[in-house]
């Protein structure tokens, strides 16, 4: 087995993200074209596609003081964003520049449509100032610029590689993973080689953290937290774990300045595949080695699940993360390949349909559910317990699941991802 293949799949997908990917893709769009266009801006037009809009629409930015909304996402990144920075793009933003990005949105001159493609992913950004005119896309993946144009002249596109290359590769190849090379790799790999996964849980463990006092979003974490000191829920691994997670969504989906480690371009996924794993781990005294090995399970599953998935779907993200975690707990609890496969199918045919509507502070609960799915998959398996091919769209191998669940996902859902988007708009 070829290791570095799996190291350079961990390094290509943990990546830190300041705030929710969606908004803070959209400033990254505008900064990168900000970047080609100097002088004052007299007009911004942003082409998004339906799923970038829905999860940019609600949830807070950072920086902000837990304000919202895809115009103020487009201005920061104009008057403020740093695109060398990547998904950290607004880690520079000062009060100066909220203050501009606010007259520019005032001035009326960032406009937004619906981006006339099929694409789930796709940001097309032309400005224009007293000086240049810039325009920038990006597609299939946010910091994939497939296109630059300044001034009528095409300076890079994904087909020419004038740039030299700087244009990425949105599509990377990791056939080569499944539940038995995934828990090969991690049973092997030692701690110098999972530094990228050390770091992750450092990175959204301080995230989880920061949410237990309770003060962001909706709480529902630290309401948890405090109805098991109470004694009125009980105060056992399963709850520690479930606590944790939605600790470190309530911080995130409101904004709060602290970069988490994302996972598949979704810093949710990163949380809810990592922290219930560490809480878990920790609860049960594992080693340092075993944690982090039962991490790279985790993540490595969701790079595996989400392959022919698409970045961004009608689909909540969490439920493949989920089921990534299930499949790290049933490494934790002793078990191997066969039971890992049983929880992860397990987990996919509980909560296969539950629908994205967006990225808001509601998203702790839905991680919830996931996360509950998820261990209670692990544990039912270790009992030589779930649910079985026969039954809905659960397959009787790993890749016939995934392919199960992606063909819902995607073709099943894509009419329920307009109404959603529809309601979201205009209620």
């Amino acid at each position: 087995m070829e290791r570095k293949k799996f190291i350079d799949v961990l390094d290509a997908q943990l990546i830190p993200a300041l705030g929710c990917t969606d908004p803070v893709g959209l400033a990254y769009g505008a900064a990168c074209a900000r970047s080609y266009a100097a002088g004052e801006v007299l007009s911004v037009e942003a082409q998004i596609s339906v799923n970038l809009i829905k999860n940019a629409a609600a949830v807070c930015i950072p920086k902000t003081g837990g304000r919202c909304g895809i115009p103020l996402a487009l201005s920061l990144g104009i008057v403020g964003g740093n695109a060398s920075k990547g998904m950290e793009v607004l880690a520079d933003l000062t009060e100066k520049d909220l203050a501009a990005a606010d007259d520019l949105v005032k001035k009326n001159v960032i406009h937004s449509t619906v981006a006339d493609n099929d694409k789930t992913l796709y940001l097309c950004v032309e400005i224009k100032t007293t000086e240049a005119a810039a325009k920038v896309i990006i597609e299939d993946d946010y910091m994939n610029v497939t296109f630059v144009e300044v001034n009528g002249q095409v300076v890079s596109s994904a087909a020419s590689r004038q740039d030299g290359g700087a244009v990425k590769s949105a599509k990377k190849d990791v056939s080569f993973l499944s539940i038995q090379s995934i828990l090969e790799f991690a049973s092997e790999a030692t701690e110098e080689e999972l530094w990228k996964v050390a770091k992750a849980v450092e990175m959204n463990t301080a995230v989880s953290e920061e949410g237990m006092g309770g003060k962001y979003g909706m709480g529902a974490g630290a309401c948890l937290g405090r109805k098991m000191s109470e004694g009125s829920l009980g105060s056992d691994w399963i709850n520690d774990a479930l606590m944790r997670t939605m600790c470190a969504v309530d911080t995130r989906m409101a904004g709060a300045d602290m970069a988490v480690m994302s996972n598949t371009g979704s810093g949710n996924q990163g949380l809810t595949c990592i922290v219930p794993v560490v809480s878990v781990a920790r609860y049960w005294n594992k080693s340092e080695i075993e944690m982090l090995r039962a991490v790279t399970i985790s993540c490595l599953m969701a790079v595996h699940i989400k392959e022919n998935f698409g970045i961004l779907a009608a689909v909540c993200g969490a439920v493949i993360a989920g089921a990534s975690c299930a499949c790290a707990v049933v490494y934790l609890m002793g078990g191997g390949e066969a039971e890992m496969r049983q929880a992860m199918k397990t987990s996919l045919g509980n909560v296969a349909g539950l629908m994205c509507d967006g990225a808001k502070a509601g998203c702790a609960m839905k991680v919830s559910s996931c996360v509950y799915s998820g261990l209670m998959s692990a544990v039912m398996a270790m009992d030589g317990r779930g649910i079985q091919a026969t039954d809905g769209i659960v397959g009787e191998t790993e890749q016939e699941m995934i392919d199960n669940f992606v063909r819902v996902s995607k073709e099943g859902m894509e009419k329920m991802d307009k109404v959603v988007l529809d309601i979201i708009l205009n209620k």
